[in-house]
């Protein structure tokens, strides 16, 4: 008789046991952990950017003249050496990476600085300066167009490069004329040329 309940007692402690295990597996089972939840993404508004370039397309003033920016070039901040001497200065990625845009006032004199804009040029044999007159906002104002070997002459950051172009515009105005460059590679620049002409042709004076 003892020996059968000793029987009976050692099945039930085993089926219990068995029974804990699987209470066990399964409540472990049951907590698996969820997927963290991602962050939303930033709208493209508020994503990080680099605050150096901006898309400027629309209208924009500088020196007292509006001009259309077209869509796709991206103003780009001024180096501490350029502040005082540049008004603005862009890039047009879509034409390529080399294709630069900057806007001045300088005094001296359209004549002494469409020399000086010449004197940066070595021309291949056979080239001569591009030069015309165009018509912006009611004024005359001079388009010319330079290809060669560009240097840079003795300024800061100075360079010579082979293969380039330069489309140089001078917009007489008072006290200080309103200049435009373009410079760039002449393969690179040729995808700016009619764009650049367009931005030129939109200039308005602010009265």
């Amino acid at each position: 008789m003892i020996q059968q309940w000793r029987s009976f007692y050692s099945k039930v402690v085993i089926l219990c046991a068995v029974s804990i295990h699987g209470c066990g597996s399964t409540e472990d089972e049951s907590r698996t952990d969820l997927p963290i939840p991602e962050a939303e993404p930033l709208p493209a508004e508020n994503a990080p950017s680099d605050r150096g370039e901006q898309q400027a397309a629309g209208v924009k003033e500088f020196d007292g003249i509006q001009f259309r920016v077209p869509a796709g070039w991206e103003q780009v901040a001024l180096t501490p050496a350029q502040q005082g001497m540049i008004s603005a200065s862009f890039k047009i990625p879509q034409a390529g990476n080399g294709v630069k845009l900057t806007l001045s006032s300088v005094g001296g004199g359209i004549d002494a600085n469409i020399q000086r804009w010449k004197g940066q040029f070595q021309l291949p044999p056979g080239e001569a300066p591009l030069q015309e007159t165009i018509r912006i906002d009611h004024v005359d104002a001079i388009w010319l167009d330079l290809r060669g070997t560009f240097d840079s002459g003795p300024a800061i950051n100075s360079s010579v490069a082979l293969g380039m172009r330069m489309i140089g515009v001078a917009i007489p105005r008072s006290p200080r004329d309103f200049y435009l460059k373009l410079t760039g590679p002449r393969e690179q620049l040729l995808k700016a040329e009619a764009e650049f002409r367009e931005f030129v042709k939109s200039a308005r004076f602010v009265q």
